[in-house]
């Protein structure tokens, strides 16, 4: 499964954001220590900065003890040129 770790903006949150796993109505899911699994419209992740490696260990860390065990970790600019690909 593929996840980007992003960090908000705002508030300097770390999230899992999966690009490719619709949640509802054009939402992606994402996933975070408050929360768990919810819902991120891609603009919204869009806005948000990668995290960095040190940031995102403990969350990542979290997510394989869940059963998330096949994580293919992803950049921003991975997720973008796949979708443009598919818009040619």
């Amino acid at each position: 499964m593929k996840v980007v770790f992003l960090k908000d903006s705002q508030d300097g949150e770390v999230f899992a954001y999966f690009p490719f796993e619709e949640w509802y109505n054009g939402t992606m899911t994402c996933y975070a220590h408050i929360g768990q699994h919810s819902a991120c419209h891609p603009n919204y992740a869009n806005s948000c900065k990668e995290a960095k490696k040190s940031d995102f260990m403990p969350l990542l860390n979290e997510l394989v003890r869940i059963g998330y065990n096949d994580l293919e970790i992803m950049s921003k600019k991975q997720v973008k040129s796949y979708f443009e690909h598919l818009a040619m």
